[in-house]
């Protein structure tokens, strides 16, 4: 019995202590509302939130241990015939004066019976409501975020219902257990003050203790309680384990799950602004673009670029990819490993500048092929298309279930490439045969269709196959004007280009994706922004959804609100021009719903602890596609 005298305190305490570091920064996150952008109260500092999260979970624990351990040995002294109340009245003796109050000895001797059975209760209640106070707090939170996560209570109720009771049991226990010492101190100074006082012996007390405690039981104010085995407590230590499980399963899930969102914001969102300096570089090109022919669909131009897309090569059959209208067996180049050579970076320049005779007969049998190749007719009506339907003729729409956003084949970089050197190769091949400026006229062309995919492409890399083809366009051009001697022409242009090139980089200086809270705050506004690139807005759309259930702890449990769904509708409105673009908004906005196929163990849990969530792009979700593939 002495190593439990008053230990219940102790529990009380460290109880106490890890529940407020526990739950007080997750309760912040999870209860206050955030914009739908918003990775929380602490931004990208995740790893300060979880260690916090994780230093409180560890002073939780050994309270937790304490009290398992304070049952035990509470069992143990049933076991040996101690009553209830007695086993009671020692774990919550602070003062380590429970006695002398039971028997009526010292001070309390100035309280009847009756009164010190009521100051023995309030000590035994006060010190149980404050231990409930310092367990609920954790408990409650997660019993709170179970129920918030399900729809029966709000964020407002999160506070109440982990936070009230608490505070109820904390100052209903308080106020018991303060009152009872304000009236035990009052006697003890009163009876301090009597003159018999001096004449009391420690020893004597003892001795009288000893001689007359069987007798003495007419006059404790309590008597021992039941005797009882030590099964009830054993039972109590047992259920301090299972509250140690309910309390810790949730908050281990939701801390550690709270900190997906921030992380792979941090990796998931791609360096794609870097995409828009690079179109901002190539602006001064945009006066060379031929005037668009109002005759051409843009369904007409997507089937253009589809069949570009597929020169030399054989469709795989039951692929999400469209076939060809058009199919163009041969390449465009008789040995496209060997010549020309699409990874030197100046390689369209090149090509203009040995125009004068700086090829050889197999070279040169090479240009002329790319330029009579009936492919280029294919080129043309890129070049003219005010407006390109790149969705429904690049894919089969509507798109199947088991795909995402991030699973969508991707475009023919390569062979799009190609097409841009085959275009150059005809203007070269025009300056040889005499006629320079149809040459040039040839080139417009090829940086219209360059501009074409910067404006209308719905994916990043569409957007930059564009932009190295009207860069291509540029270089050929530059090269055009230095192999003619028109001098004053290419001085200009290089200075356009270069000046274009570093005030798109002076633009985005103090702005990248290293600082994912602003990146992550002009999200939204960019998506919307009919100026910014078409494939970035698409991009950070798809990137969006799928770290939006995610990406802060209040949106985790009560899913995203309704300026996320306002927003999705203008984004919507914004982005959507032809019908074929709806499957691919309705895909973006999907998340990674589609790919799931296998629930992984994080995922189960998580789905225990906030309920099975249907709805598309639900945080369970995420982590099960997350945990099944890896990364996206």
């Amino acid at each position: 019995m002495e190593w439990i005298q008053g230990r219940l305190w102790q529990v009380t305490v460290v109880a106490m202590l890890g529940s407020l570091v526990t739950v007080l920064p997750l309760i912040w996150s999870l209860a206050v509302s955030q914009d739908f952008w918003s990775l929380g109260p602490l931004g990208e500092h995740w790893e300060l939130g979880l260690t916090i999260t994780m230093v409180g979970l560890t002073v939780l624990f050994a309270a937790f241990f304490l009290l398992f351990s304070l049952m035990r040995a509470a069992g143990r002294a049933a076991d040996l015939g101690y009553g209830f109340l007695t086993i009671l009245e020692v774990t919550t003796d602070l003062s380590r004066d429970t006695g002398f109050l039971l028997q009526g000895k010292r001070h309390y001797s100035r309280f009847r019976r009756d009164q010190r059975g009521n100051l023995v209760m309030a000590r035994l209640t006060g010190a149980v409501l404050l231990l409930v106070s310092s367990l609920w707090l954790a408990v409650g939170f997660a019993v709170a975020v179970a129920l918030a996560a399900r729809g029966v209570i709000g964020p407002r109720d999160v506070w109440f219902f982990t936070v009230g009771p608490s505070v109820v049991f904390f100052v209903t226990g308080g106020g018991l257990y303060v009152a009872q010492a304000i009236r035990v101190r009052m006697a003890r100074l009163a009876w301090l003050s009597d003159d018999g006082v001096g004449g009391w012996s420690v020893r004597e007390d003892a001795t009288r203790w000893s001689k007359s405690l069987d007798d003495a039981r007419s006059m404790i104010a309590l008597d021992a309680g039941a005797k009882s085995q030590g099964r009830l407590f054993r039972n109590a230590a047992l259920l301090s384990v299972l509250l140690f499980v309910i309390t810790a399963v949730p908050i281990v899930t939701i801390s550690i799950t709270g900190t997906v969102g921030p992380i792979l914001a941090e990796i998931a969102i791609p360096q794609f602004l870097r995409v828009q300096e690079m179109a901002g570089a190539i602006e001064p090109l945009r006066r060379f673009r031929v005037a668009p022919n109002p005759s051409i669909t843009p369904v007409q131009a997507g089937l253009a670029l589809n069949n570009v897309a597929f020169v030399g090569l054989v469709p795989d059959e039951g692929q999400l990819e469209l076939a060809p209208t058009r199919p163009f067996a041969e390449h465009w180049f008789p040995n496209p490993g060997i010549f020309p050579n699409i990874f030197q970076e100046d390689v369209a320049r090149d090509l203009m500048l040995r125009t004068d005779g700086g090829f050889d007969s197999d070279e040169l049998a090479a240009l002329r092929q790319a330029a009579a190749h009936p492919g280029q007719a294919e080129l043309e009506i890129l070049a003219h298309a005010a407006e390109a339907d790149l969705v429904s003729t690049r894919w089969q729409v509507p798109f199947p279930d088991t795909l995402s956003m991030f699973t969508i084949p991707l475009p023919h970089f390569t062979e799009i490439r190609y097409a841009a050197l085959a275009n150059v190769s005809r203007a070269a091949v025009e300056v040889m045969d005499g006629d320079p400026e149809q040459a040039e006229r040839t080139l417009h062309q090829m940086i219209s269709a360059g501009f074409l995919l910067v404006d209308h492409g719905p994916t990043l890399i569409d957007n930059l196959m564009g932009v190295v083809i009207v860069g291509l366009g540029g270089d050929a051009l530059e090269g055009l004007y230095e192999v003619r001697g028109r001098t004053e022409d290419l001085s200009t242009l290089k200075w356009a280009r270069e000046s274009a090139a570093a005030a798109a980089h002076a633009s985005r200086l103090g702005v990248n994706e290293d600082d994912i809270h602003t990146v992550l705050k002009g999200i939204p506004n960019i998506v919307e922004d009919e100026t910014a690139l078409r494939g970035l807005r698409w991009e950070y759309l798809a990137t969006f959804n799928m770290l939006a259930p995610c990406i802060n702890l209040h949106k985790m449990v009560f899913g995203p609100d309704e300026t996320y769904d306002e927003w999705l509708l203008r984004s919507k409105a914004a982005l959507v021009r032809f019908p074929g673009e709806a499957p691919l908004f309705e895909l973006a906005s999907s998340g990674v719903t589609n790919l799931v196929q296998e629930v992984g163990t994080l995922s189960r849990i998580l789905t225990i602890v906030l309920g099975r969530q249907t709805k598309s792009g639900s945080c369970a979700t995420f982590i099960s596609a997350f945990e099944t593939y890896g990364s996206f």
